[in-house]
């Protein structure tokens, strides 16, 4: 099906305006961010598109040419700007691909990505939290008409992981992320890029305001749009995780203290 979209797409492609990659963690509002760019008329948003990869070809995929491979997706979106996302820890999408992060955006220059967008969240141990709560309630997206239950539940803070792999100390993550994102931004301080930031232009303001954003940045008109999802984990921390003093001591005194509520 994907060949087909690809041969379909071709011959109008050279009129596509561009590339836009969204780069991310995780659990930072980026499907309900991807879910509004995706009803723009203007825009192919392929989400997730190395995840279907590994949905394709398996682990076979660490011995694919994964720059050309990403590269010919493009042709699905025709004259329309094309979209994906990458996670950028190591233990995400790189694992997937066998590559590093670093060698993926070099890559990117190479293979036509014209806007990159790096969406941030914060504060991480949220990110955290929305991750476990996820994972504890088997489900990742909350629609609107869903009732969000609050469940309790533990976090070992000696194996943090939103990857694959076997955890991290939580003061090792927290540090982790916030290395990755100034990883990206040296990476691409000659592309343009564009920095969207969880808490004050989703979680504040409303996605709407993200969506504005992006599509003032991609140089596209607003089309009427419709928020599809809600806040995975609504509740404080406090009430959610179950071993929230022993959080409060591993930070106490940390530049990460400011985090806890």
């Amino acid at each position: 099906m994907r060949r087909w979209d690809q041969i379909t797409g071709y011959p109008s492609s050279g009129r596509r305006p561009g590339v836009a990659l969204m780069l991310h963690v995780g659990r930072c509002g980026s499907t309900v961010l991807a879910n509004l760019l995706d009803q723009n008329p203007e825009i192919y948003w392929d989400a997730k598109l190395h995840r279907k990869a590994h949905n394709l070809y398996g682990d076979d995929i660490k011995s694919l040419d994964y720059a050309m491979w990403t590269k010919r997706q493009f042709l699905i979106s025709g004259d329309k700007y094309y979209g994906f996302e990458f996670k950028i820890l190591q233990d995400q999408y790189p694992t997937i691909l066998g590559t590093t992060t670093n060698q993926f955006l070099e890559q990117c220059k190479q293979i036509g990505i014209t806007h990159y967008i790096l969406l941030k969240r914060r504060n991480t141990l949220r990110h955290i939290v929305s991750n476990y709560a996820s994972i504890n309630r088997k489900e990742w997206h909350i629609s609107n008409a869903d009732n969000v239950e609050l469940k309790r539940f533990t976090i070992d803070i000696n194996k943090i992981s939103t990857g694959s792999s076997p955890g991290r100390s939580l003061i090792e993550y927290l540090q982790e992320v916030e290395n990755a994102h100034d990883e990206v931004k040296e990476i691409l301080n000659d592309q343009k890029i564009l920095e969207i930031e969880y808490e004050s232009d989703i979680d504040e303001n409303g996605p709407e305001f993200a969506y504005e954003k992006v599509c003032e940045y991609l140089g596209i008109e607003q089309a009427d749009v419709e928020v599809e999802n809600i806040r995975a984990n609504p509740f404080p921390m406090s009430a959610t995780v179950q071993n929230y003093d022993e959080i409060i001591e591993k930070l106490k005194g940390t530049k990460f203290e400011w985090m806890l509520e």
